[in-house]
């Protein structure tokens, strides 16, 4: 079985929340910026992605409005699934997610109050994964941070001179804490277990 996890990570920045809402709901419904649907359009033309037999997203609206040119190629439904939403940030109290990011980046069980680790984001993706019912090749929209909690499961752990978290798959670097405009993933699995993980790089 193989399953593609992708994060379209371009999403819109001028909005203006006219209502009190907590931040986790704030970034459930940021949709994608301009740049990021054609992104996700040409995500959707891969050849890697022509078989596919299943399309799981989150709820948030940047991995459906993602998925939704896969499904639109593919004419297959989107299975929405909370398990693969991004990483739940919680209460910042007087933080700011640049120092919570940097902060989970070298302490993976650290978590806000009413948020999530890094571990425990890649251990309700992991769980879920395991669990879906045998296919030939699935893909995943989900998000950045709960792909990191996942791979981090299996990769070696490093920083660079600059204490940048990196993470290292069968000798290759699969993860660097660059932007990057999406990230793709392929698991290459044999019932529940993970016998590979690629980063797929897209010209």
């Amino acid at each position: 079985m193989t399953i593609y996890l992708i994060s379209n990570n371009l999403l819109c920045d001028s909005l203006n929340y006219t209502w009190d809402a907590d931040l986790d709901t704030l970034r459930k419904i940021r949709v994608l910026s301009i740049e990021g649907e054609r992104v996700a359009q040409k995500i959707s033309e891969l050849k890697i992605l022509e078989d596919t037999d299943k399309i799981i997203s989150s709820f948030q609206s940047s991995a459906l409005g993602s998925a939704k040119y896969l499904n639109a190629k593919l004419d297959l439904t989107i299975d929405m699934h909370k398990e693969v939403n991004d990483c739940k940030v919680g209460e910042l109290g007087s933080k700011n997610m640049k120092m919570v990011k940097g902060l989970q980046d070298h302490e993976f069980t650290y978590k806000l109050p009413g948020g999530e680790s890094l571990i425990d984001v890649g251990n309700r993706l992991d769980n879920f994964i395991k669990s879906i019912n045998n296919k030939q090749k699935i893909v995943i929209y989900t998000h950045k941070r709960a792909i990191l909690g996942f791979i981090l499961k299996y990769c070696q752990v490093g920083y660079n001179l600059d204490e940048n978290l990196i993470l290292t798959y069968n000798n290759n670097v699969i993860y660097d804490d660059s932007e990057s405009n999406y990230d793709i993933y392929e698991l290459t699995m044999n019932e529940q277990k993970i016998l590979d993980i690629k980063r797929i790089i897209v010209d």
